[in-house]
């Protein structure tokens, strides 16, 4: 089992977590590694530990995050919580772009993602996550479409014919580099129930507790999702999304900070998939059984 960056996850028994759960969040870890069909935006549903192929992967990749770790001398530290990260910063390959390129969004079954008919694939209360590769392969960006009564996000395509609006940032924390489902969108119905952020969604990643807000720009950096809480120093990068006069949404550039794990957002790694499917991820809601997701 490869891990890019190096990233490590492993239970610690007395975080607030049981065995069960850490084997949930792992096994959602391990299907969001697959592969992702270029052009493509899949929906990838909440593992089966009942199913002994599930489980297999997940004891296998606990084994093999134990080698890693004997061999590195390192032990994963979770703080506030059973994930922790470990073996970071492993220098990636340097190959890359030399420039952003202009790519077309495209749903799972091939149709181009727009701005009139993202209302009807992207609930804005809903906990799943959209998720597509820009600019490199291998790196998750959010696609999000935000209620509108809560103020125009920055550099926001829309209103959609339901009154919101379209963003992108990136799908990797700035912290120490924690994916989904670990990093996942909280939406307005869930925010209330934390009582946090006035009620207004966020994206909160639950390895070390770093949220950012998706509706306010940072002031450093050069852009990106203003940082709510710690531990993260950098705010999160964002995705500046065009349109043609079609209406279809294109990816073109990234704004803010480094994406986390390369030396340059454009530099360690091989271009994305042009064009770039969406992959549809479950998150379980806060409060459900299996919930990826809880409160700051």
């Amino acid at each position: 089992m490869s891990y890019e960056r190096g990233t490590a996850i492993e239970w610690v028994p007395g975080h607030g977590f049981d065995q069960r759960s850490y084997d949930e969040r792992l096994a959602f870890f391990l299907e969001m590694k697959r592969p992702m069909t270029p052009g493509v935006v899949r929906k990838v549903a909440p593992p089966d530990l009942q199913d002994p192929k599930v489980q297999e992967e997940v004891d296998e990749s606990k084994r093999n995050i134990l080698k890693l770790m004997a061999i590195g001398g390192l032990a994963a530290v979770a703080a506030g919580g059973a994930v922790g990260a470990a073996l970071q910063y492993v220098q990636p390959p340097m190959q890359g772009l030399a420039s952003y390129p202009r790519v077309q969004l495209l749903y799972s079954d091939g149709t181009p993602v727009q701005v009139g008919n993202i209302d009807s694939h992207i609930d804005p209360t809903s906990t799943d996550a959209f998720l597509f590769q820009y600019p490199l392969d291998g790196e998750p960006n959010f696609l999000l479409n935000l209620q509108g009564k809560y103020g125009k996000p920055p550099s926001a395509l829309g209103p959609t014919p339901g009154g919101n609006f379209v963003v992108a940032y990136s799908a990797i924390c700035q912290h120490l580099g924690c994916i989904p489902p670990f990093l996942s969108f909280y939406p307005s119905n869930v925010a209330e129930q934390c009582q946090y952020n006035g009620g207004a969604p966020f994206l909160h990643c639950v390895c070390h507790g770093s949220t950012y807000d998706p509706y306010v720009q940072s002031n450093v950096s050069g852009g990106g999702a203003n940082i709510l809480t710690g531990p993260t120093v950098s705010p999160l990068p964002q995705v500046i999304l065009d349109t043609d006069t079609s209406g279809n949404i294109f990816a073109v550039k990234n704004i803010g900070p480094d994406v986390k794990g390369h030396f340059q957002t454009l530099l360690g790694g091989n271009p994305g998939p042009v064009p770039a499917p969406l992959a549809k991820t479950s998150v379980p809601p806060y409060g459900t059984s299996g919930s990826t997701q809880r409160c700051p």
